[in-house]
């Protein structure tokens, strides 16, 4: 094996692990990455092209007596093509997209929600999140430190460990106040 057949294999199955460790583990990498955005450049698009690079230019050099060089620029080709391709026909109409039924926790912040089950100064109650994929609950905690009793609507301040940190809804909070 030549050391071409060898750089697209390496191309085809590192392409290969990487769409089956995004497809296992492609929220929480999604979640470790944050706010990266890269219209263009995402990653989804340049493995693709690496991978169809590499398989092209491992069948062309197993089964064509075509020289390196035009066996490289026609994986090339190929793989350019197939990364633009996906970025016309998937990922930009993807980004367009008005509503989504999946979200991320770091999304949450700044939402309203109601608290379900009173959250004490010190522990964990339960926060009722209204989202575009319907009603979703999560384990919240007092900012303040403060108790909050059920029933009192609450804004998002920020996640960590999958924990909504919260305090009362600034209007509502006057309002029990008077």
């Amino acid at each position: 094996m030549g050391a071409m057949e060898m750089i697209y294999l390496i191309c085809l199955v590192g392409g290969l692990i990487y769409a089956l460790v995004t497809l296992l583990l492609g929220d929480a990498i999604s979640d470790m990455l944050g706010e990266l955005h890269l219209p263009v450049l995402q990653p989804i698009l340049l493995v693709s092209g690496l991978t169809a690079l590499g398989g092209v230019g491992f069948l062309l050099t197993r089964l064509t007596e075509w020289s390196g060089l035009a066996v490289f620029l026609l994986s090339a080709v190929v793989g350019a093509s197939l990364a633009v391709a996906a970025y016309f026909l998937w990922i930009k109409p993807m980004d367009k997209a008005e509503t989504s039924t999946g979200y991320s926790m770091s999304q949450l912040s700044g939402k309203i929600g109601e608290v379900g089950t009173t959250i004490p100064s010190e522990g964990l109650g339960e926060v009722l999140v209204k989202m575009v994929s319907g009603t979703t609950y999560h384990m919240a905690s007092s900012m303040e430190k403060e108790s909050i009793p059920a029933g009192t609507r609450v804004v998002v301040v920020e996640v960590r460990d999958h924990v909504l940190y919260v305090t009362p809804f600034p209007e509502d909070h006057e309002k029990g106040e008077d």
